[in-house]
């Protein structure tokens, strides 16, 4: 085992990488050091990035190598089918050797062994499973040539002792995330916004709008502008618009009917924060979507437009992850047939008639932002 002050020093490392990014390589190169592992890598999947290398640490680095991974083997990693197969029974978060995942046998009879590890002399690998759930996928690989040898009781001690601290680090990093998303939020009036964005006082009068919101106006394409206030050129919804601002909150969504055979837009009301009531004069952030341009979806969004049940909101995001039916099932610890049912049940709900036109339909609705406080 390391000394208390080396620990001490990978603490502290470690929880300063949040804020700053090239302390994950820092942390990971201590951690190869420390437990004797040659090359290391910090893998993380979320809807909103999807696959990537958060950090690579040790002596060996091979950006080359992490391409060939992330193209051809990600979904052929036989350590990533071991932990899916965990996650059908259990949270699968742990400290894990080669042998605990897969035969050895097994393991270097594969193509991921033989392509994407032989070129680096690497032959034992450990993994460190931080989160893994249909939302997240985070997880360091750690790897050691022949001469190494396999994890040994001492390291894997080390990875145990830590890993609860790696998992505070990142919700750290996924909340200050999530607060510069909230501080970007003051910037969607600029015009480089390719969507419209209007600041509107509760009884529906604008403030501001960017160009896009200045070019639909005109348009006249399911909203206008009359007296300064904005209003649904269709005149049936006008209640609802009206509606929608009056009780703008979490969940306030509408989709406004255009002419023609056009979708719906879809607006979301956010109220904004005290501080930014003064600056703005405005007390309501409405965004509009287009359905044909995408973005991320909230929970809420699926909620009230389809009335989805909280098994086929996980299922919905476990699909933007990029996981088959079979996965999903083993890490919602469910048969794979109760899955293809709710599958099936979605596919209604959304009027969609397979399951690559329901994904689309997803990336195309609007992001919820976070109620004020």
């Amino acid at each position: 085992m390391v000394s208390i002050e080396a620990f001490s020093e990978l603490l502290q490392t470690l929880y300063s990488a949040p804020l700053h990014n090239e302390q994950w390589q820092r942390f990971l190169t201590s951690i190869c050091d420390y437990t004797g592992f040659t090359s290391g890598y910090f893998f993380s999947a979320t809807i909103r990035t999807g696959v990537a290398v958060m950090a690579e640490g040790g002596t060996i680095q091979s950006r080359m190598l992490l391409q060939a991974y992330n193209e051809g083997y990600a979904r052929e990693d036989p350590f990533r089918a071991a932990i899916f197969a965990i996650a059908r029974h259990r949270d699968p978060a742990g400290v894990y050797s080669e042998e605990d995942l897969v035969p050895s046998k097994k393991f270097l009879a594969s193509q991921y062994y033989q392509n994407i590890h032989v070129p680096t002399e690497l032959r034992y690998g450990a993994l460190v499973a931080v989160n893994i759930s249909v939302r997240r996928y985070e997880a360091i690989s750690i790897w050691r040539g022949e001469r190494e040898g396999p994890l040994e009781p001492n390291s894997r001690r080390l990875l145990e002792l830590l890993l609860p601290h790696i998992r505070t680090a990142l919700e750290f990093r996924h909340a200050l995330g999530e607060a510069h998303r909230q501080l970007a939020l003051a910037e969607l009036l600029a015009n480089a916004n390719p969507d419209p964005v209007f600041a509107l006082k509760a009884d529906g009068r604008i403030e501001s709008t960017n160009a896009a919101g200045e070019s639909l106006l005109c348009a006249r394409d399911g909203l206008r502008s009359v007296d300064g206030k904005l209003v649904a050129t269709n005149a049936p919804q006008a209640a609802e618009l009206s509606a929608l601002l009056s009780n703008a909150g979490r969940g306030s969504v509408l989709a406004l009917r255009r002419a023609g055979n056009k979708r719906p837009l879809h607006l979301v009301a956010t109220p904004l924060a005290s501080e930014d009531r003064r600056a703005t004069h405005a007390d309501i952030l409405l965004l509009v979507n287009d359905p044909d341009k995408p973005v991320h979806l909230p929970d809420a969004t699926l909620r009230t437009l389809y009335r989805f049940t909280p098994a086929e909101v996980e299922i919905a995001n476990g699909l933007l992850m990029g996981y088959s039916p079979a996965e999903i099932s083993c890490l919602r610890r469910v048969a794979v047939g109760t899955v293809r049912q709710q599958l099936k049940n979605m596919l209604g709900k959304t009027g969609t008639s397979k399951q690559s036109e329901m994904i689309r339909l997803f990336m195309s609705l609007p992001h919820l932002a976070n109620p004020a406080h």
